[in-house]
């Protein structure tokens, strides 16, 4: 997108500096050709001639928002639908976690400015064993599916090739194609990021090259009183064919439950301080186990369906009513699901407590979760796990910046560092959920204010409007 060739002036305004932990009072920060290029007291910085100026006082400026793992799939109208949304919310930054020749094109007229959207950093194609587990149902999306360590390698050169950022791996790989592509990779500079493998112990995973671990399940084989049996466990999962994605879950979650009802303190104690010694980063997707587990978070009379494309509400009462809650379970197992809800909260405390590098994503498009709106959320229920609101903030910007190697280059409010920006109405560190209250974003040095970013929203509730087979359109 364009930056402002004038250059922007925001005076007066607290900055949270997500590096030094603190924050800075009276500020202004001044952007030109799309960088940030000072910032300090408001009384000592000199404002160019020709810079816009937005005054700002009483108002708090933060990093842009990260959300580190999103599935944008592409269908009618979301080049117009999706990046919206995001920037609107003030995520300025995706990790695209299933890559597809459509996103890359997204990324690349962004960059040209032919349309407003966050940068993106994108992933492979999905590579999983035999069958993969979305192998079976119809999903216009590449899986590149391997069983020997020969296939193994030569996936990594098709995801280089194909111009990915790095290579995600899943969850039904076997031992020996996994740690193929893990040397490969290594080989050829790429980064592995992906779920735990569930052939593979998880402490073998930890010291084998993988970067970044998804999601709060898996987990639970290796924090438990007996860690051998339960992995044993983890790797005897035969999913059925018909849905094979939700029986390979459900299997998932019968080994989390006899897994927590073993949990040992010490074994978790001793796996987070491996996460650490390896640098391996972890991204729980709180909010997806929330919309999983919990019955009331999936609200099917949600004002953001507006924003959302006109056959999602029919979907997500289907997938409400028959596959996550309703007739799919039973009393018994939304019970379960509670606790493992609560038990995954503790364990994203515990991994913070232990010093582990923890990344905030969504897995938006995941049934419950409106894109954008849902890193949000994510926010809100790391500070409810037991983050500091600090730390919470530092998931979502300068941690994702470091892990992706642009510490340079973005993460913080500083000098020589990407304009990208959200101004908000009251402070993040006395309230989290502060963080909604958006009032404008500087999205590659452009500022989107509050009448521009109300007609990004407003357009894209214009599509789902106006899209054909929705009564009045």
């Amino acid at each position: 997108m364009n930056f402002d060739d004038t250059g922007l002036a925001l005076t007066h305004v607290t900055v949270i500096d997500v590096v030094g932990g603190r924050s800075l009072p009276d500020q202004t920060v001044l952007v030109a050709d799309g960088a940030i290029t000072a910032v300090g007291p408001a009384s000592q910085v000199v404002i160019p001639p020709g810079a816009t100026v937005h005054d700002l006082r009483g108002r708090y400026v933060i990093p842009g928002l990260t959300d580190m793992h999103v599935h944008s799939e592409p269908g009618p109208d979301d080049e117009r639908r999706l990046p919206a949304l995001y920037i609107a919310n003030g995520v300025t930054m995706v990790r695209e976690m299933w890559g597809r020749p459509l996103l890359h094109e997204w990324r690349r007229r962004t960059s040209a400015g032919e349309m407003i959207g966050p940068r993106s950093v994108i992933a492979s194609p999905i590579v999983d064993g035999a069958p993969a587990l979305w192998s079976d149902i119809p999903i216009d999306a590449p899986i590149i599916s391997v069983t020997t360590e020969r296939e193994a390698r030569r996936a990594v050169g098709v995801a280089k090739d194909g111009g990915a950022d790095f290579v995600k791996v899943y969850s039904r790989l076997e031992p020996e194609p996994y740690f193929a592509l893990l040397a490969e990779a290594a080989a050829q500079d790429m980064t592995v990021v992906g779920h735990r493998c569930d052939r593979v112990p998880l402490r073998d995973q930890l010291g084998a090259g993988q970067r970044s671990f998804e999601h709060v399940h898996g987990l639970w084989p290796a924090t438990s009183t007996d860690v051998e049996r339960m992995e044993a466990a983890m790797a005897r999962i035969s999913p059925r064919p018909g849905f094979y994605y939700a029986d390979w879950f459900k299997q998932v979650n019968e080994v989390e439950w006899e897994s927590v009802n073993r949990y040992s303190g010490a074994s978790a104690t001793s796996l987070f301080e491996r996460m650490v010694a390896e640098d391996v980063a972890y991204c729980p997707t709180l909010v997806m186990h929330a919309a999983v587990d919990l019955p009331e978070w999936m609200r099917l009379d949600d004002e953001r369906f507006a924003y959302m494309a006109p056959d999602v509400p029919d979907m997500w009462t289907f997938v409400r009513g028959q596959i996550f809650h309703g007739g799919g379970r039973s009393a018994d197992e939304e019970a379960k699901r509670r606790t493992l809800f609560d038990h995954r909260r503790a364990a994203v405390a515990a991994m913070d407590e232990a010093g582990v590098r923890l990344l905030a994503g969504t897995d938006a498009v995941t049934p419950g979760l409106f894109p954008g709106f849902a890193l949000h959320e994510e926010l809100e229920l790391l500070v409810s796990a037991g983050l500091t609101r600090m730390r919470a903030l530092q998931t979502a910007t300068i941690e994702p910046a470091r892990f992706l190697g642009r510490e340079q280059t973005c993460g913080s409010v500083d000098p020589g560092k990407l304009a990208d920006l959200v101004v908000v109405d009251a402070d993040p560190l006395a309230d989290i959920r502060n963080t909604r209250r958006i009032h404008a974003v500087v999205a590659a040095g452009r500022y989107i204010g509050p009448d521009e970013r109300r007609a990004l929203l407003d357009g894209v509730a214009a599509l789902t409007a106006t899209a054909p087979g929705v009564e009045g359109a």
